[in-house]
């Protein structure tokens, strides 16, 4: 996907299954979208104070840092930045942990899921990003 400033937007996947962030990885790269990949939470932050991302993509059981606690730290530093989570497993109490921290019921995905729905929900809260919840 390419953005107004002719640049390709860039996307952070937060996934600690190596199989599962190749193929989201793989997709969006065919989708043009530039993509780098964090084995869990500690390592997106690190990634993310490194180089500016235009959308987050999580899965939320990962180890060092969940996706809960990433997306708190992501909400607290970058309120804007659009996010994704994508979970094979997603309690209720952490559901409504999520919809409290502002992602929105549309944005939270589960696996497997089909990767149209994550492109169209990437383009969606993209589209979105000007919104006060950074199209959350």
């Amino acid at each position: 996907m390419i953005r107004p400033d002719n640049r390709a937007t860039r996307v952070l996947v937060a996934e600690d299954e190596m199989s599962v962030a190749l193929v989201i990885e793989d997709g969006l790269t065919e989708g043009g979208f530039r993509v780098t990949c964090a084995p869990d939470g500690r390592a997106a932050i690190e990634a993310m104070e490194e180089e500016p991302f235009d959308a987050v993509v999580t899965d939320i059981r990962m180890p060092r840092l969940d996706g809960v606690e990433l997306v708190r730290w992501i909400v607290a530093t970058r309120p804007q930045l659009p996010i994704v989570v994508l979970s094979g497993y997603m309690t209720t109490e952490q559901r409504r942990e999520l919809r409290r921290l502002g992602v929105s019921e549309g944005a939270l995905l589960e696996k497997p899921g089909g990767f149209r729905e994550l492109l169209g929900t990437l383009g969606r809260l993209l589209s979105a990003e000007g919104s006060s919840h950074g199209g959350r």
